[in-house]
């Protein structure tokens, strides 16, 4: 008997989706309950009460099902567009060309980050998805992948803030971030474009905060770049050894070094000229001592 009423709701689903499954559930469990008031027989309650426990298990466990289903195909329809923006951005003509790249990360003392890329680019053809690599340190679980927040603004004159973008967000094998951005309607080609990423970032940068092990802090791309910054702002009282990566130290066109912000924080700074595709440049950083925050 519950191998046909599972077999039910499992064709009742397929038909006609989950909220008339919550429906015939909804009617059944009132039915029931029904015959236990009007009959008032114990026999006849129990059965009811064991009738409603089956039904309300049966459709957690479907609805379950169903989510897992989702989840699966949104995680494939996610890596397909990663897929295909990738063989888009690889053939051999690139729909834009970035001008500068600002890159800002500002890192808590349990490892969190907060980020601040700003891409300008010029547009060199029919531009509809900018496709982005982010990536960390080390292998992140699912736990904290699931709370990393993005946020995408197209800057306006005056970098004021416009509307928000479209994005979709893909995972690759070796643990990093492929951000999607998509444009409602492509840019005109030969006219500048800037755009604002906000990452928020739970343990990005773990290992260096708290199992002090050097943490890499670089930039590759896969077309020449004018301009690129990348800063590194750490928790106040805290300090870190750096040496280049991808350059030799007072390299012409390159720096790497610390600095201080205005709010008096230590800062870690990579600046680099005409910057070479396919080729990592920046810095490794490594925390002196245990830290000291104020």
């Amino acid at each position: 008997m519950l191998k046909r009423f599972v077999q039910w709701l499992d064709d009742l689903l397929a038909d006609e989706g989950v909220p008339a499954v919550v429906k015939a559930v909804l009617g059944i469990m009132s039915f029931a309950v029904l015959l236990g008031a009007v009959f008032g027989n114990t026999a006849v309650k129990a059965g009811a009460l064991v009738t409603s426990i089956l039904v309300v298990l049966s459709l957690g466990l479907i609805l379950l099902a169903d989510r897992r289903a989702l989840v699966r195909q949104v995680e494939e329809h996610r890596n397909l567009v990663s897929r295909y923006s990738k063989i888009v951005a690889e053939d051999g003509h690139s729909q834009y060309r970035i001008i500068t790249w600002e890159e800002h990360a500002t890192i808590e003392v349990n490892g969190d980050a907060r980020k601040l890329v700003t891409i300008r680019a010029k547009v060199l053809a029919d531009l509809r998805v900018m496709r982005l690599v982010q990536g960390c340190g080390w292998a992140q679980p699912a736990r904290y992948r699931r709370e990393i927040g993005v946020e995408v603004r197209k800057l306006l004159v005056g970098d004021l803030p416009g509307a928000s973008l479209s994005t979709t967000v893909a995972w690759l094998k070796d643990g990093q971030l492929v951000l999607m951005v998509h444009f409602p309607e492509p840019p005109r080609v030969d006219s500048e474009i800037t755009i604002a990423v906000e990452f928020t970032w739970p343990g990005m940068c773990a290992p260096l905060m708290r199992d002090r092990v050097p943490d890499k802090f670089t930039l590759r791309f896969a077309t020449p770049v004018g301009y690129a910054r990348y800063k590194v702002v750490l928790p106040r009282g805290y300090d870190a050894y750096h040496e280049p990566i991808g350059f030799e130290e007072y390299e012409n066109g390159f720096a790497a070094g610390p600095g201080k912000d205005e709010s008096g924080q230590p800062v870690f700074l990579f600046e680099g000229f005409d910057l070479p595709e396919h080729q990592s440049l920046g810095m490794r950083l490594q925390l002196k001592g245990r830290g000291t925050p104020a």
